[in-house]
């Protein structure tokens, strides 16, 4: 008898938002903005993934940036790793693999950074490189340190690449934002953090 072909793993929204910790509307959302991977196929006019597509996303690099907000504990673990993460249920970036990052300084600045590598800790989902134990041990570091105990972490390797003399509006929550516009900061100084809608418009 002829071998059947194994047939892949299908996730529809809501399968793909229970990995990801969103709501089902969000992920189709997302990924429709390119900020998620792109669905392989339509089930009665919704979007529905192979889960091999939907997970491999996550382990590469995409054409986007993130601005998080800097504060005491970030620059410490930048100076001291080399690294900025969130909590995973940070609705903000923890799903993002972007591939500069920059952070908000005190005065309405930023500095930029190449990501380098994306790990995860505790997670459903993976980064881009398996995790090490000294990333475990860095967050559970910063769990004693804020006396609370999260379920899940997104760390993201940095490496500098330059700065930015002014950001508005002032960043209080992670904000995607194109790699085009960070780039082009660089050189006039000032970025301009654009809606969602705006920067990442929905395809369909």
């Amino acid at each position: 008898m002829p071998v059947r072909p194994e047939l892949p793993e299908i996730l529809n929204r809501a399968d793909f938002g229970g990995l990801a910790g969103r709501e089902p509307k969000s992920v189709a959302k997302m990924a429709d903005r390119g900020l998620l991977a792109e669905p392989t196929h339509q089930h009665q006019g919704k979007p529905i993934w192979e889960r091999s597509v939907a997970l491999d996303w996550f382990r590469s690099l995409h054409d986007h940036a993130v601005v998080v907000p800097g504060n005491e504990p970030a620059f410490a673990e930048l100076r001291e790793h080399g690294i900025y993460m969130c909590p995973a249920t940070s609705n903000h970036l923890s799903l993002a693999r972007p591939r500069l990052l920059v952070m908000y300084t005190p005065g309405g600045g930023g500095r930029v950074f190449e990501v380098t590598e994306v790990e995860t800790v505790g997670q459903g989902l993976p980064g881009t490189r398996a995790t090490t134990p000294g990333t475990v041990e860095i967050t559970r570091t910063r769990e004693s340190e804020d006396r609370r105990t999260y379920p899940s972490w997104t760390v993201f390797f940095l490496s500098e690449a330059g700065a930015i003399e002014v950001i508005t509006p002032v960043i209080q929550q992670g904000r995607y934002v194109t790699t085009g516009d960070v780039r082009q900061a660089m050189v006039s100084g000032k970025l301009l953090v654009l809606p969602l809608d705006k920067a990442f418009p929905m395809r369909q």
